[in-house]
């Protein structure tokens, strides 16, 4: 079993929300260990009436990795005062990418079918040791080397991946039901981002990534498609920003798997087949984008109405396996399902034996590996306001997940800093505490 977690308290969670805007599973990243530094980005309440109006923040510490256990400085946090963040929709939760090649930070935040709202630190400032506002741009609408007219006004989920030194950025275009995902790529010697294409379509539906990972020169993505119900014409022109309705996750279906070995220009079949290739600067067209009837991207049926969520869970591991976590209904409970694809290719899947199941749109969980490919499972309760860490070890060919710690009193869906983890033998989840009034805190776990 893990001992305590070593806990900090960044801050308080905004208060008098309907919907929780810190710890979202699509957050990719919020919290991230990259050039010696850890970071986490968050929102807290600036002030709630007449709205709750809300402040981006980031946070950082040293962390020395030279020793045998990692040790950590104190948190420095900055608050961004010249952007408020209004609307009360979980959707609009913030993402950081760091890059290793040039140490720029990319923040993006506040999104939902929105204008691209973005800013970095200024490449001509890099000075580690000061950490203020003043290192970081004004909140933009378009990226590095790319102009306002490039972006789409209907931006959604942007997801940061380390690509070696250099950066990727991906995230939805168009609404909930009928939108697809496009990928830039920024290089760490040009400073500037280069728009790779759109490399998943929906039509009349849309792809739900469960994240995009890079390992062994891989970059590795899965997803469920959900089909678009027609609103009726009465329907609010923002009834697709809506948290439920018709086009919810009842309409989730199947889990797909594509991969790339060209960083994301040319992508590939489960069975190795070239299915997409986007290449640069080039004009959509259905034979260069993985279209939602290329049915060889499919890996498990899985139809409509069985209980699966959109954007739960996935990690690639070091020995050439990837794995996905969701949750199917089984003669009508819900459980947790975790997918594996081995080093051969060939697909499982096994119910995860756990005294607290998941509901069919309950918080989000994550899996994730540590240096030696052991899988790590953390569930939230759906039930109650527990957490839960599971480990499936290599040495033991993953014949059973067994419980290494347990606590109470957090409420979200916990988010691991996957960087780190490839460093050290730290497993960082960052969360929120449960109760009247929550904390946005950050748990690290020394693995045993």
């Amino acid at each position: 079993m893990f001992q305590a977690p070593q806990i900090s308290v960044l801050g308080r969670d905004p208060a008098g929300r309907t919907h929780r805007i810190n710890g979202n599973s699509f957050q990719q990243n919020a919290i991230t260990t990259i050039n010696g530094f850890q970071y986490v980005a968050y929102y807290t309440e600036k002030s709630r009436a007449p709205t709750s109006t809300c402040l981006v923040n980031l946070a950082r510490r040293a962390v020395n990795l030279e020793i045998e256990s990692p040790s950590f400085g104190i948190w420095e946090t900055i608050v961004f005062e010249d952007y408020e963040q209004v609307v009360d929709d979980g959707h609009n939760t913030i993402s950081i990418g760091v890059c290793r090649g040039d140490g720029m930070i990319h923040l993006a935040f506040d999104h939902h079918c929105d204008e691209l709202r973005f800013r970095t630190t200024h490449l001509d400032d890099q000075d580690g040791n000061q950490w203020s506002v003043s290192k970081f741009s004004k909140t933009q609408n378009h990226v590095q080397g790319l102009e306002p007219s490039d972006f789409t006004m209907e931006v959604s989920y942007p997801r940061f991946v380390n690509v070696g030194d250099d950066l990727i950025l991906t995230y939805r275009i168009g609404q909930a039901g009928q939108g697809s995902d496009v990928l830039y790529r920024y290089s760490a010697v040009t400073h500037e981002y280069t728009f790779l294409g759109q490399y998943l379509t929906g039509t009349t539906n849309s792809p739900y990534i469960n994240g995009l990972d890079h390992r062994l020169e891989k970059l590795h993505v899965s997803w469920c498609y959900r089909n678009f119900v027609s609103f009726p014409k009465a329907t609010s022109p923002d009834a697709h920003k809506q948290q439920a309705g018709p086009n919810g996750p009842g309409n989730n279906f199947d889990l797909n798997y594509a991969y790339s070995e060209d960083q994301g220009n040319t992508w590939k079949s489960p069975g190795g087949q070239i299915m997409a290739t986007i290449e640069t600067g080039r004009v959509f067209t259905e034979e260069n984008s993985i279209m939602p009837e290329t049915k060889e991207m499919r890996v498990f049926d899985i139809p409509m109405g069985s209980g699966i969520l959109n954007q739960e869970a996935q990690v690639a591991d070091w020995d050439g396996g990837f794995w996905v976590l969701n949750r199917e209904k089984i003669n009508g409970v819900e459980h947790w399902i975790l997918y594996r694809r081995k080093p051969s290719a060939e697909w499982t899947k096994v119910v995860v034996k756990h005294s607290s199941g998941p509901t069919e749109i309950g918080s989000r969980a994550k899996v994730c590996v540590d240096r030696r490919s052991n899988v790590y499972l953390v569930l939230p309760g759906n039930f109650d306001d527990s957490l839960c860490i599971l480990q499936a070890r290599k040495d033991q060919e993953y014949r059973s997940l067994k419980p290494v710690w347990i606590g109470d009193g957090y409420d979200g869906e916990p988010l691991i800093d996957v960087h780190l983890l490839e460093v050290s033998d730290v497993l960082s989840v960052f969360t929120r505490t449960a109760g009247a009034t929550k904390e946005v805190v950050v748990l690290n776990f020394l693995l045993e």
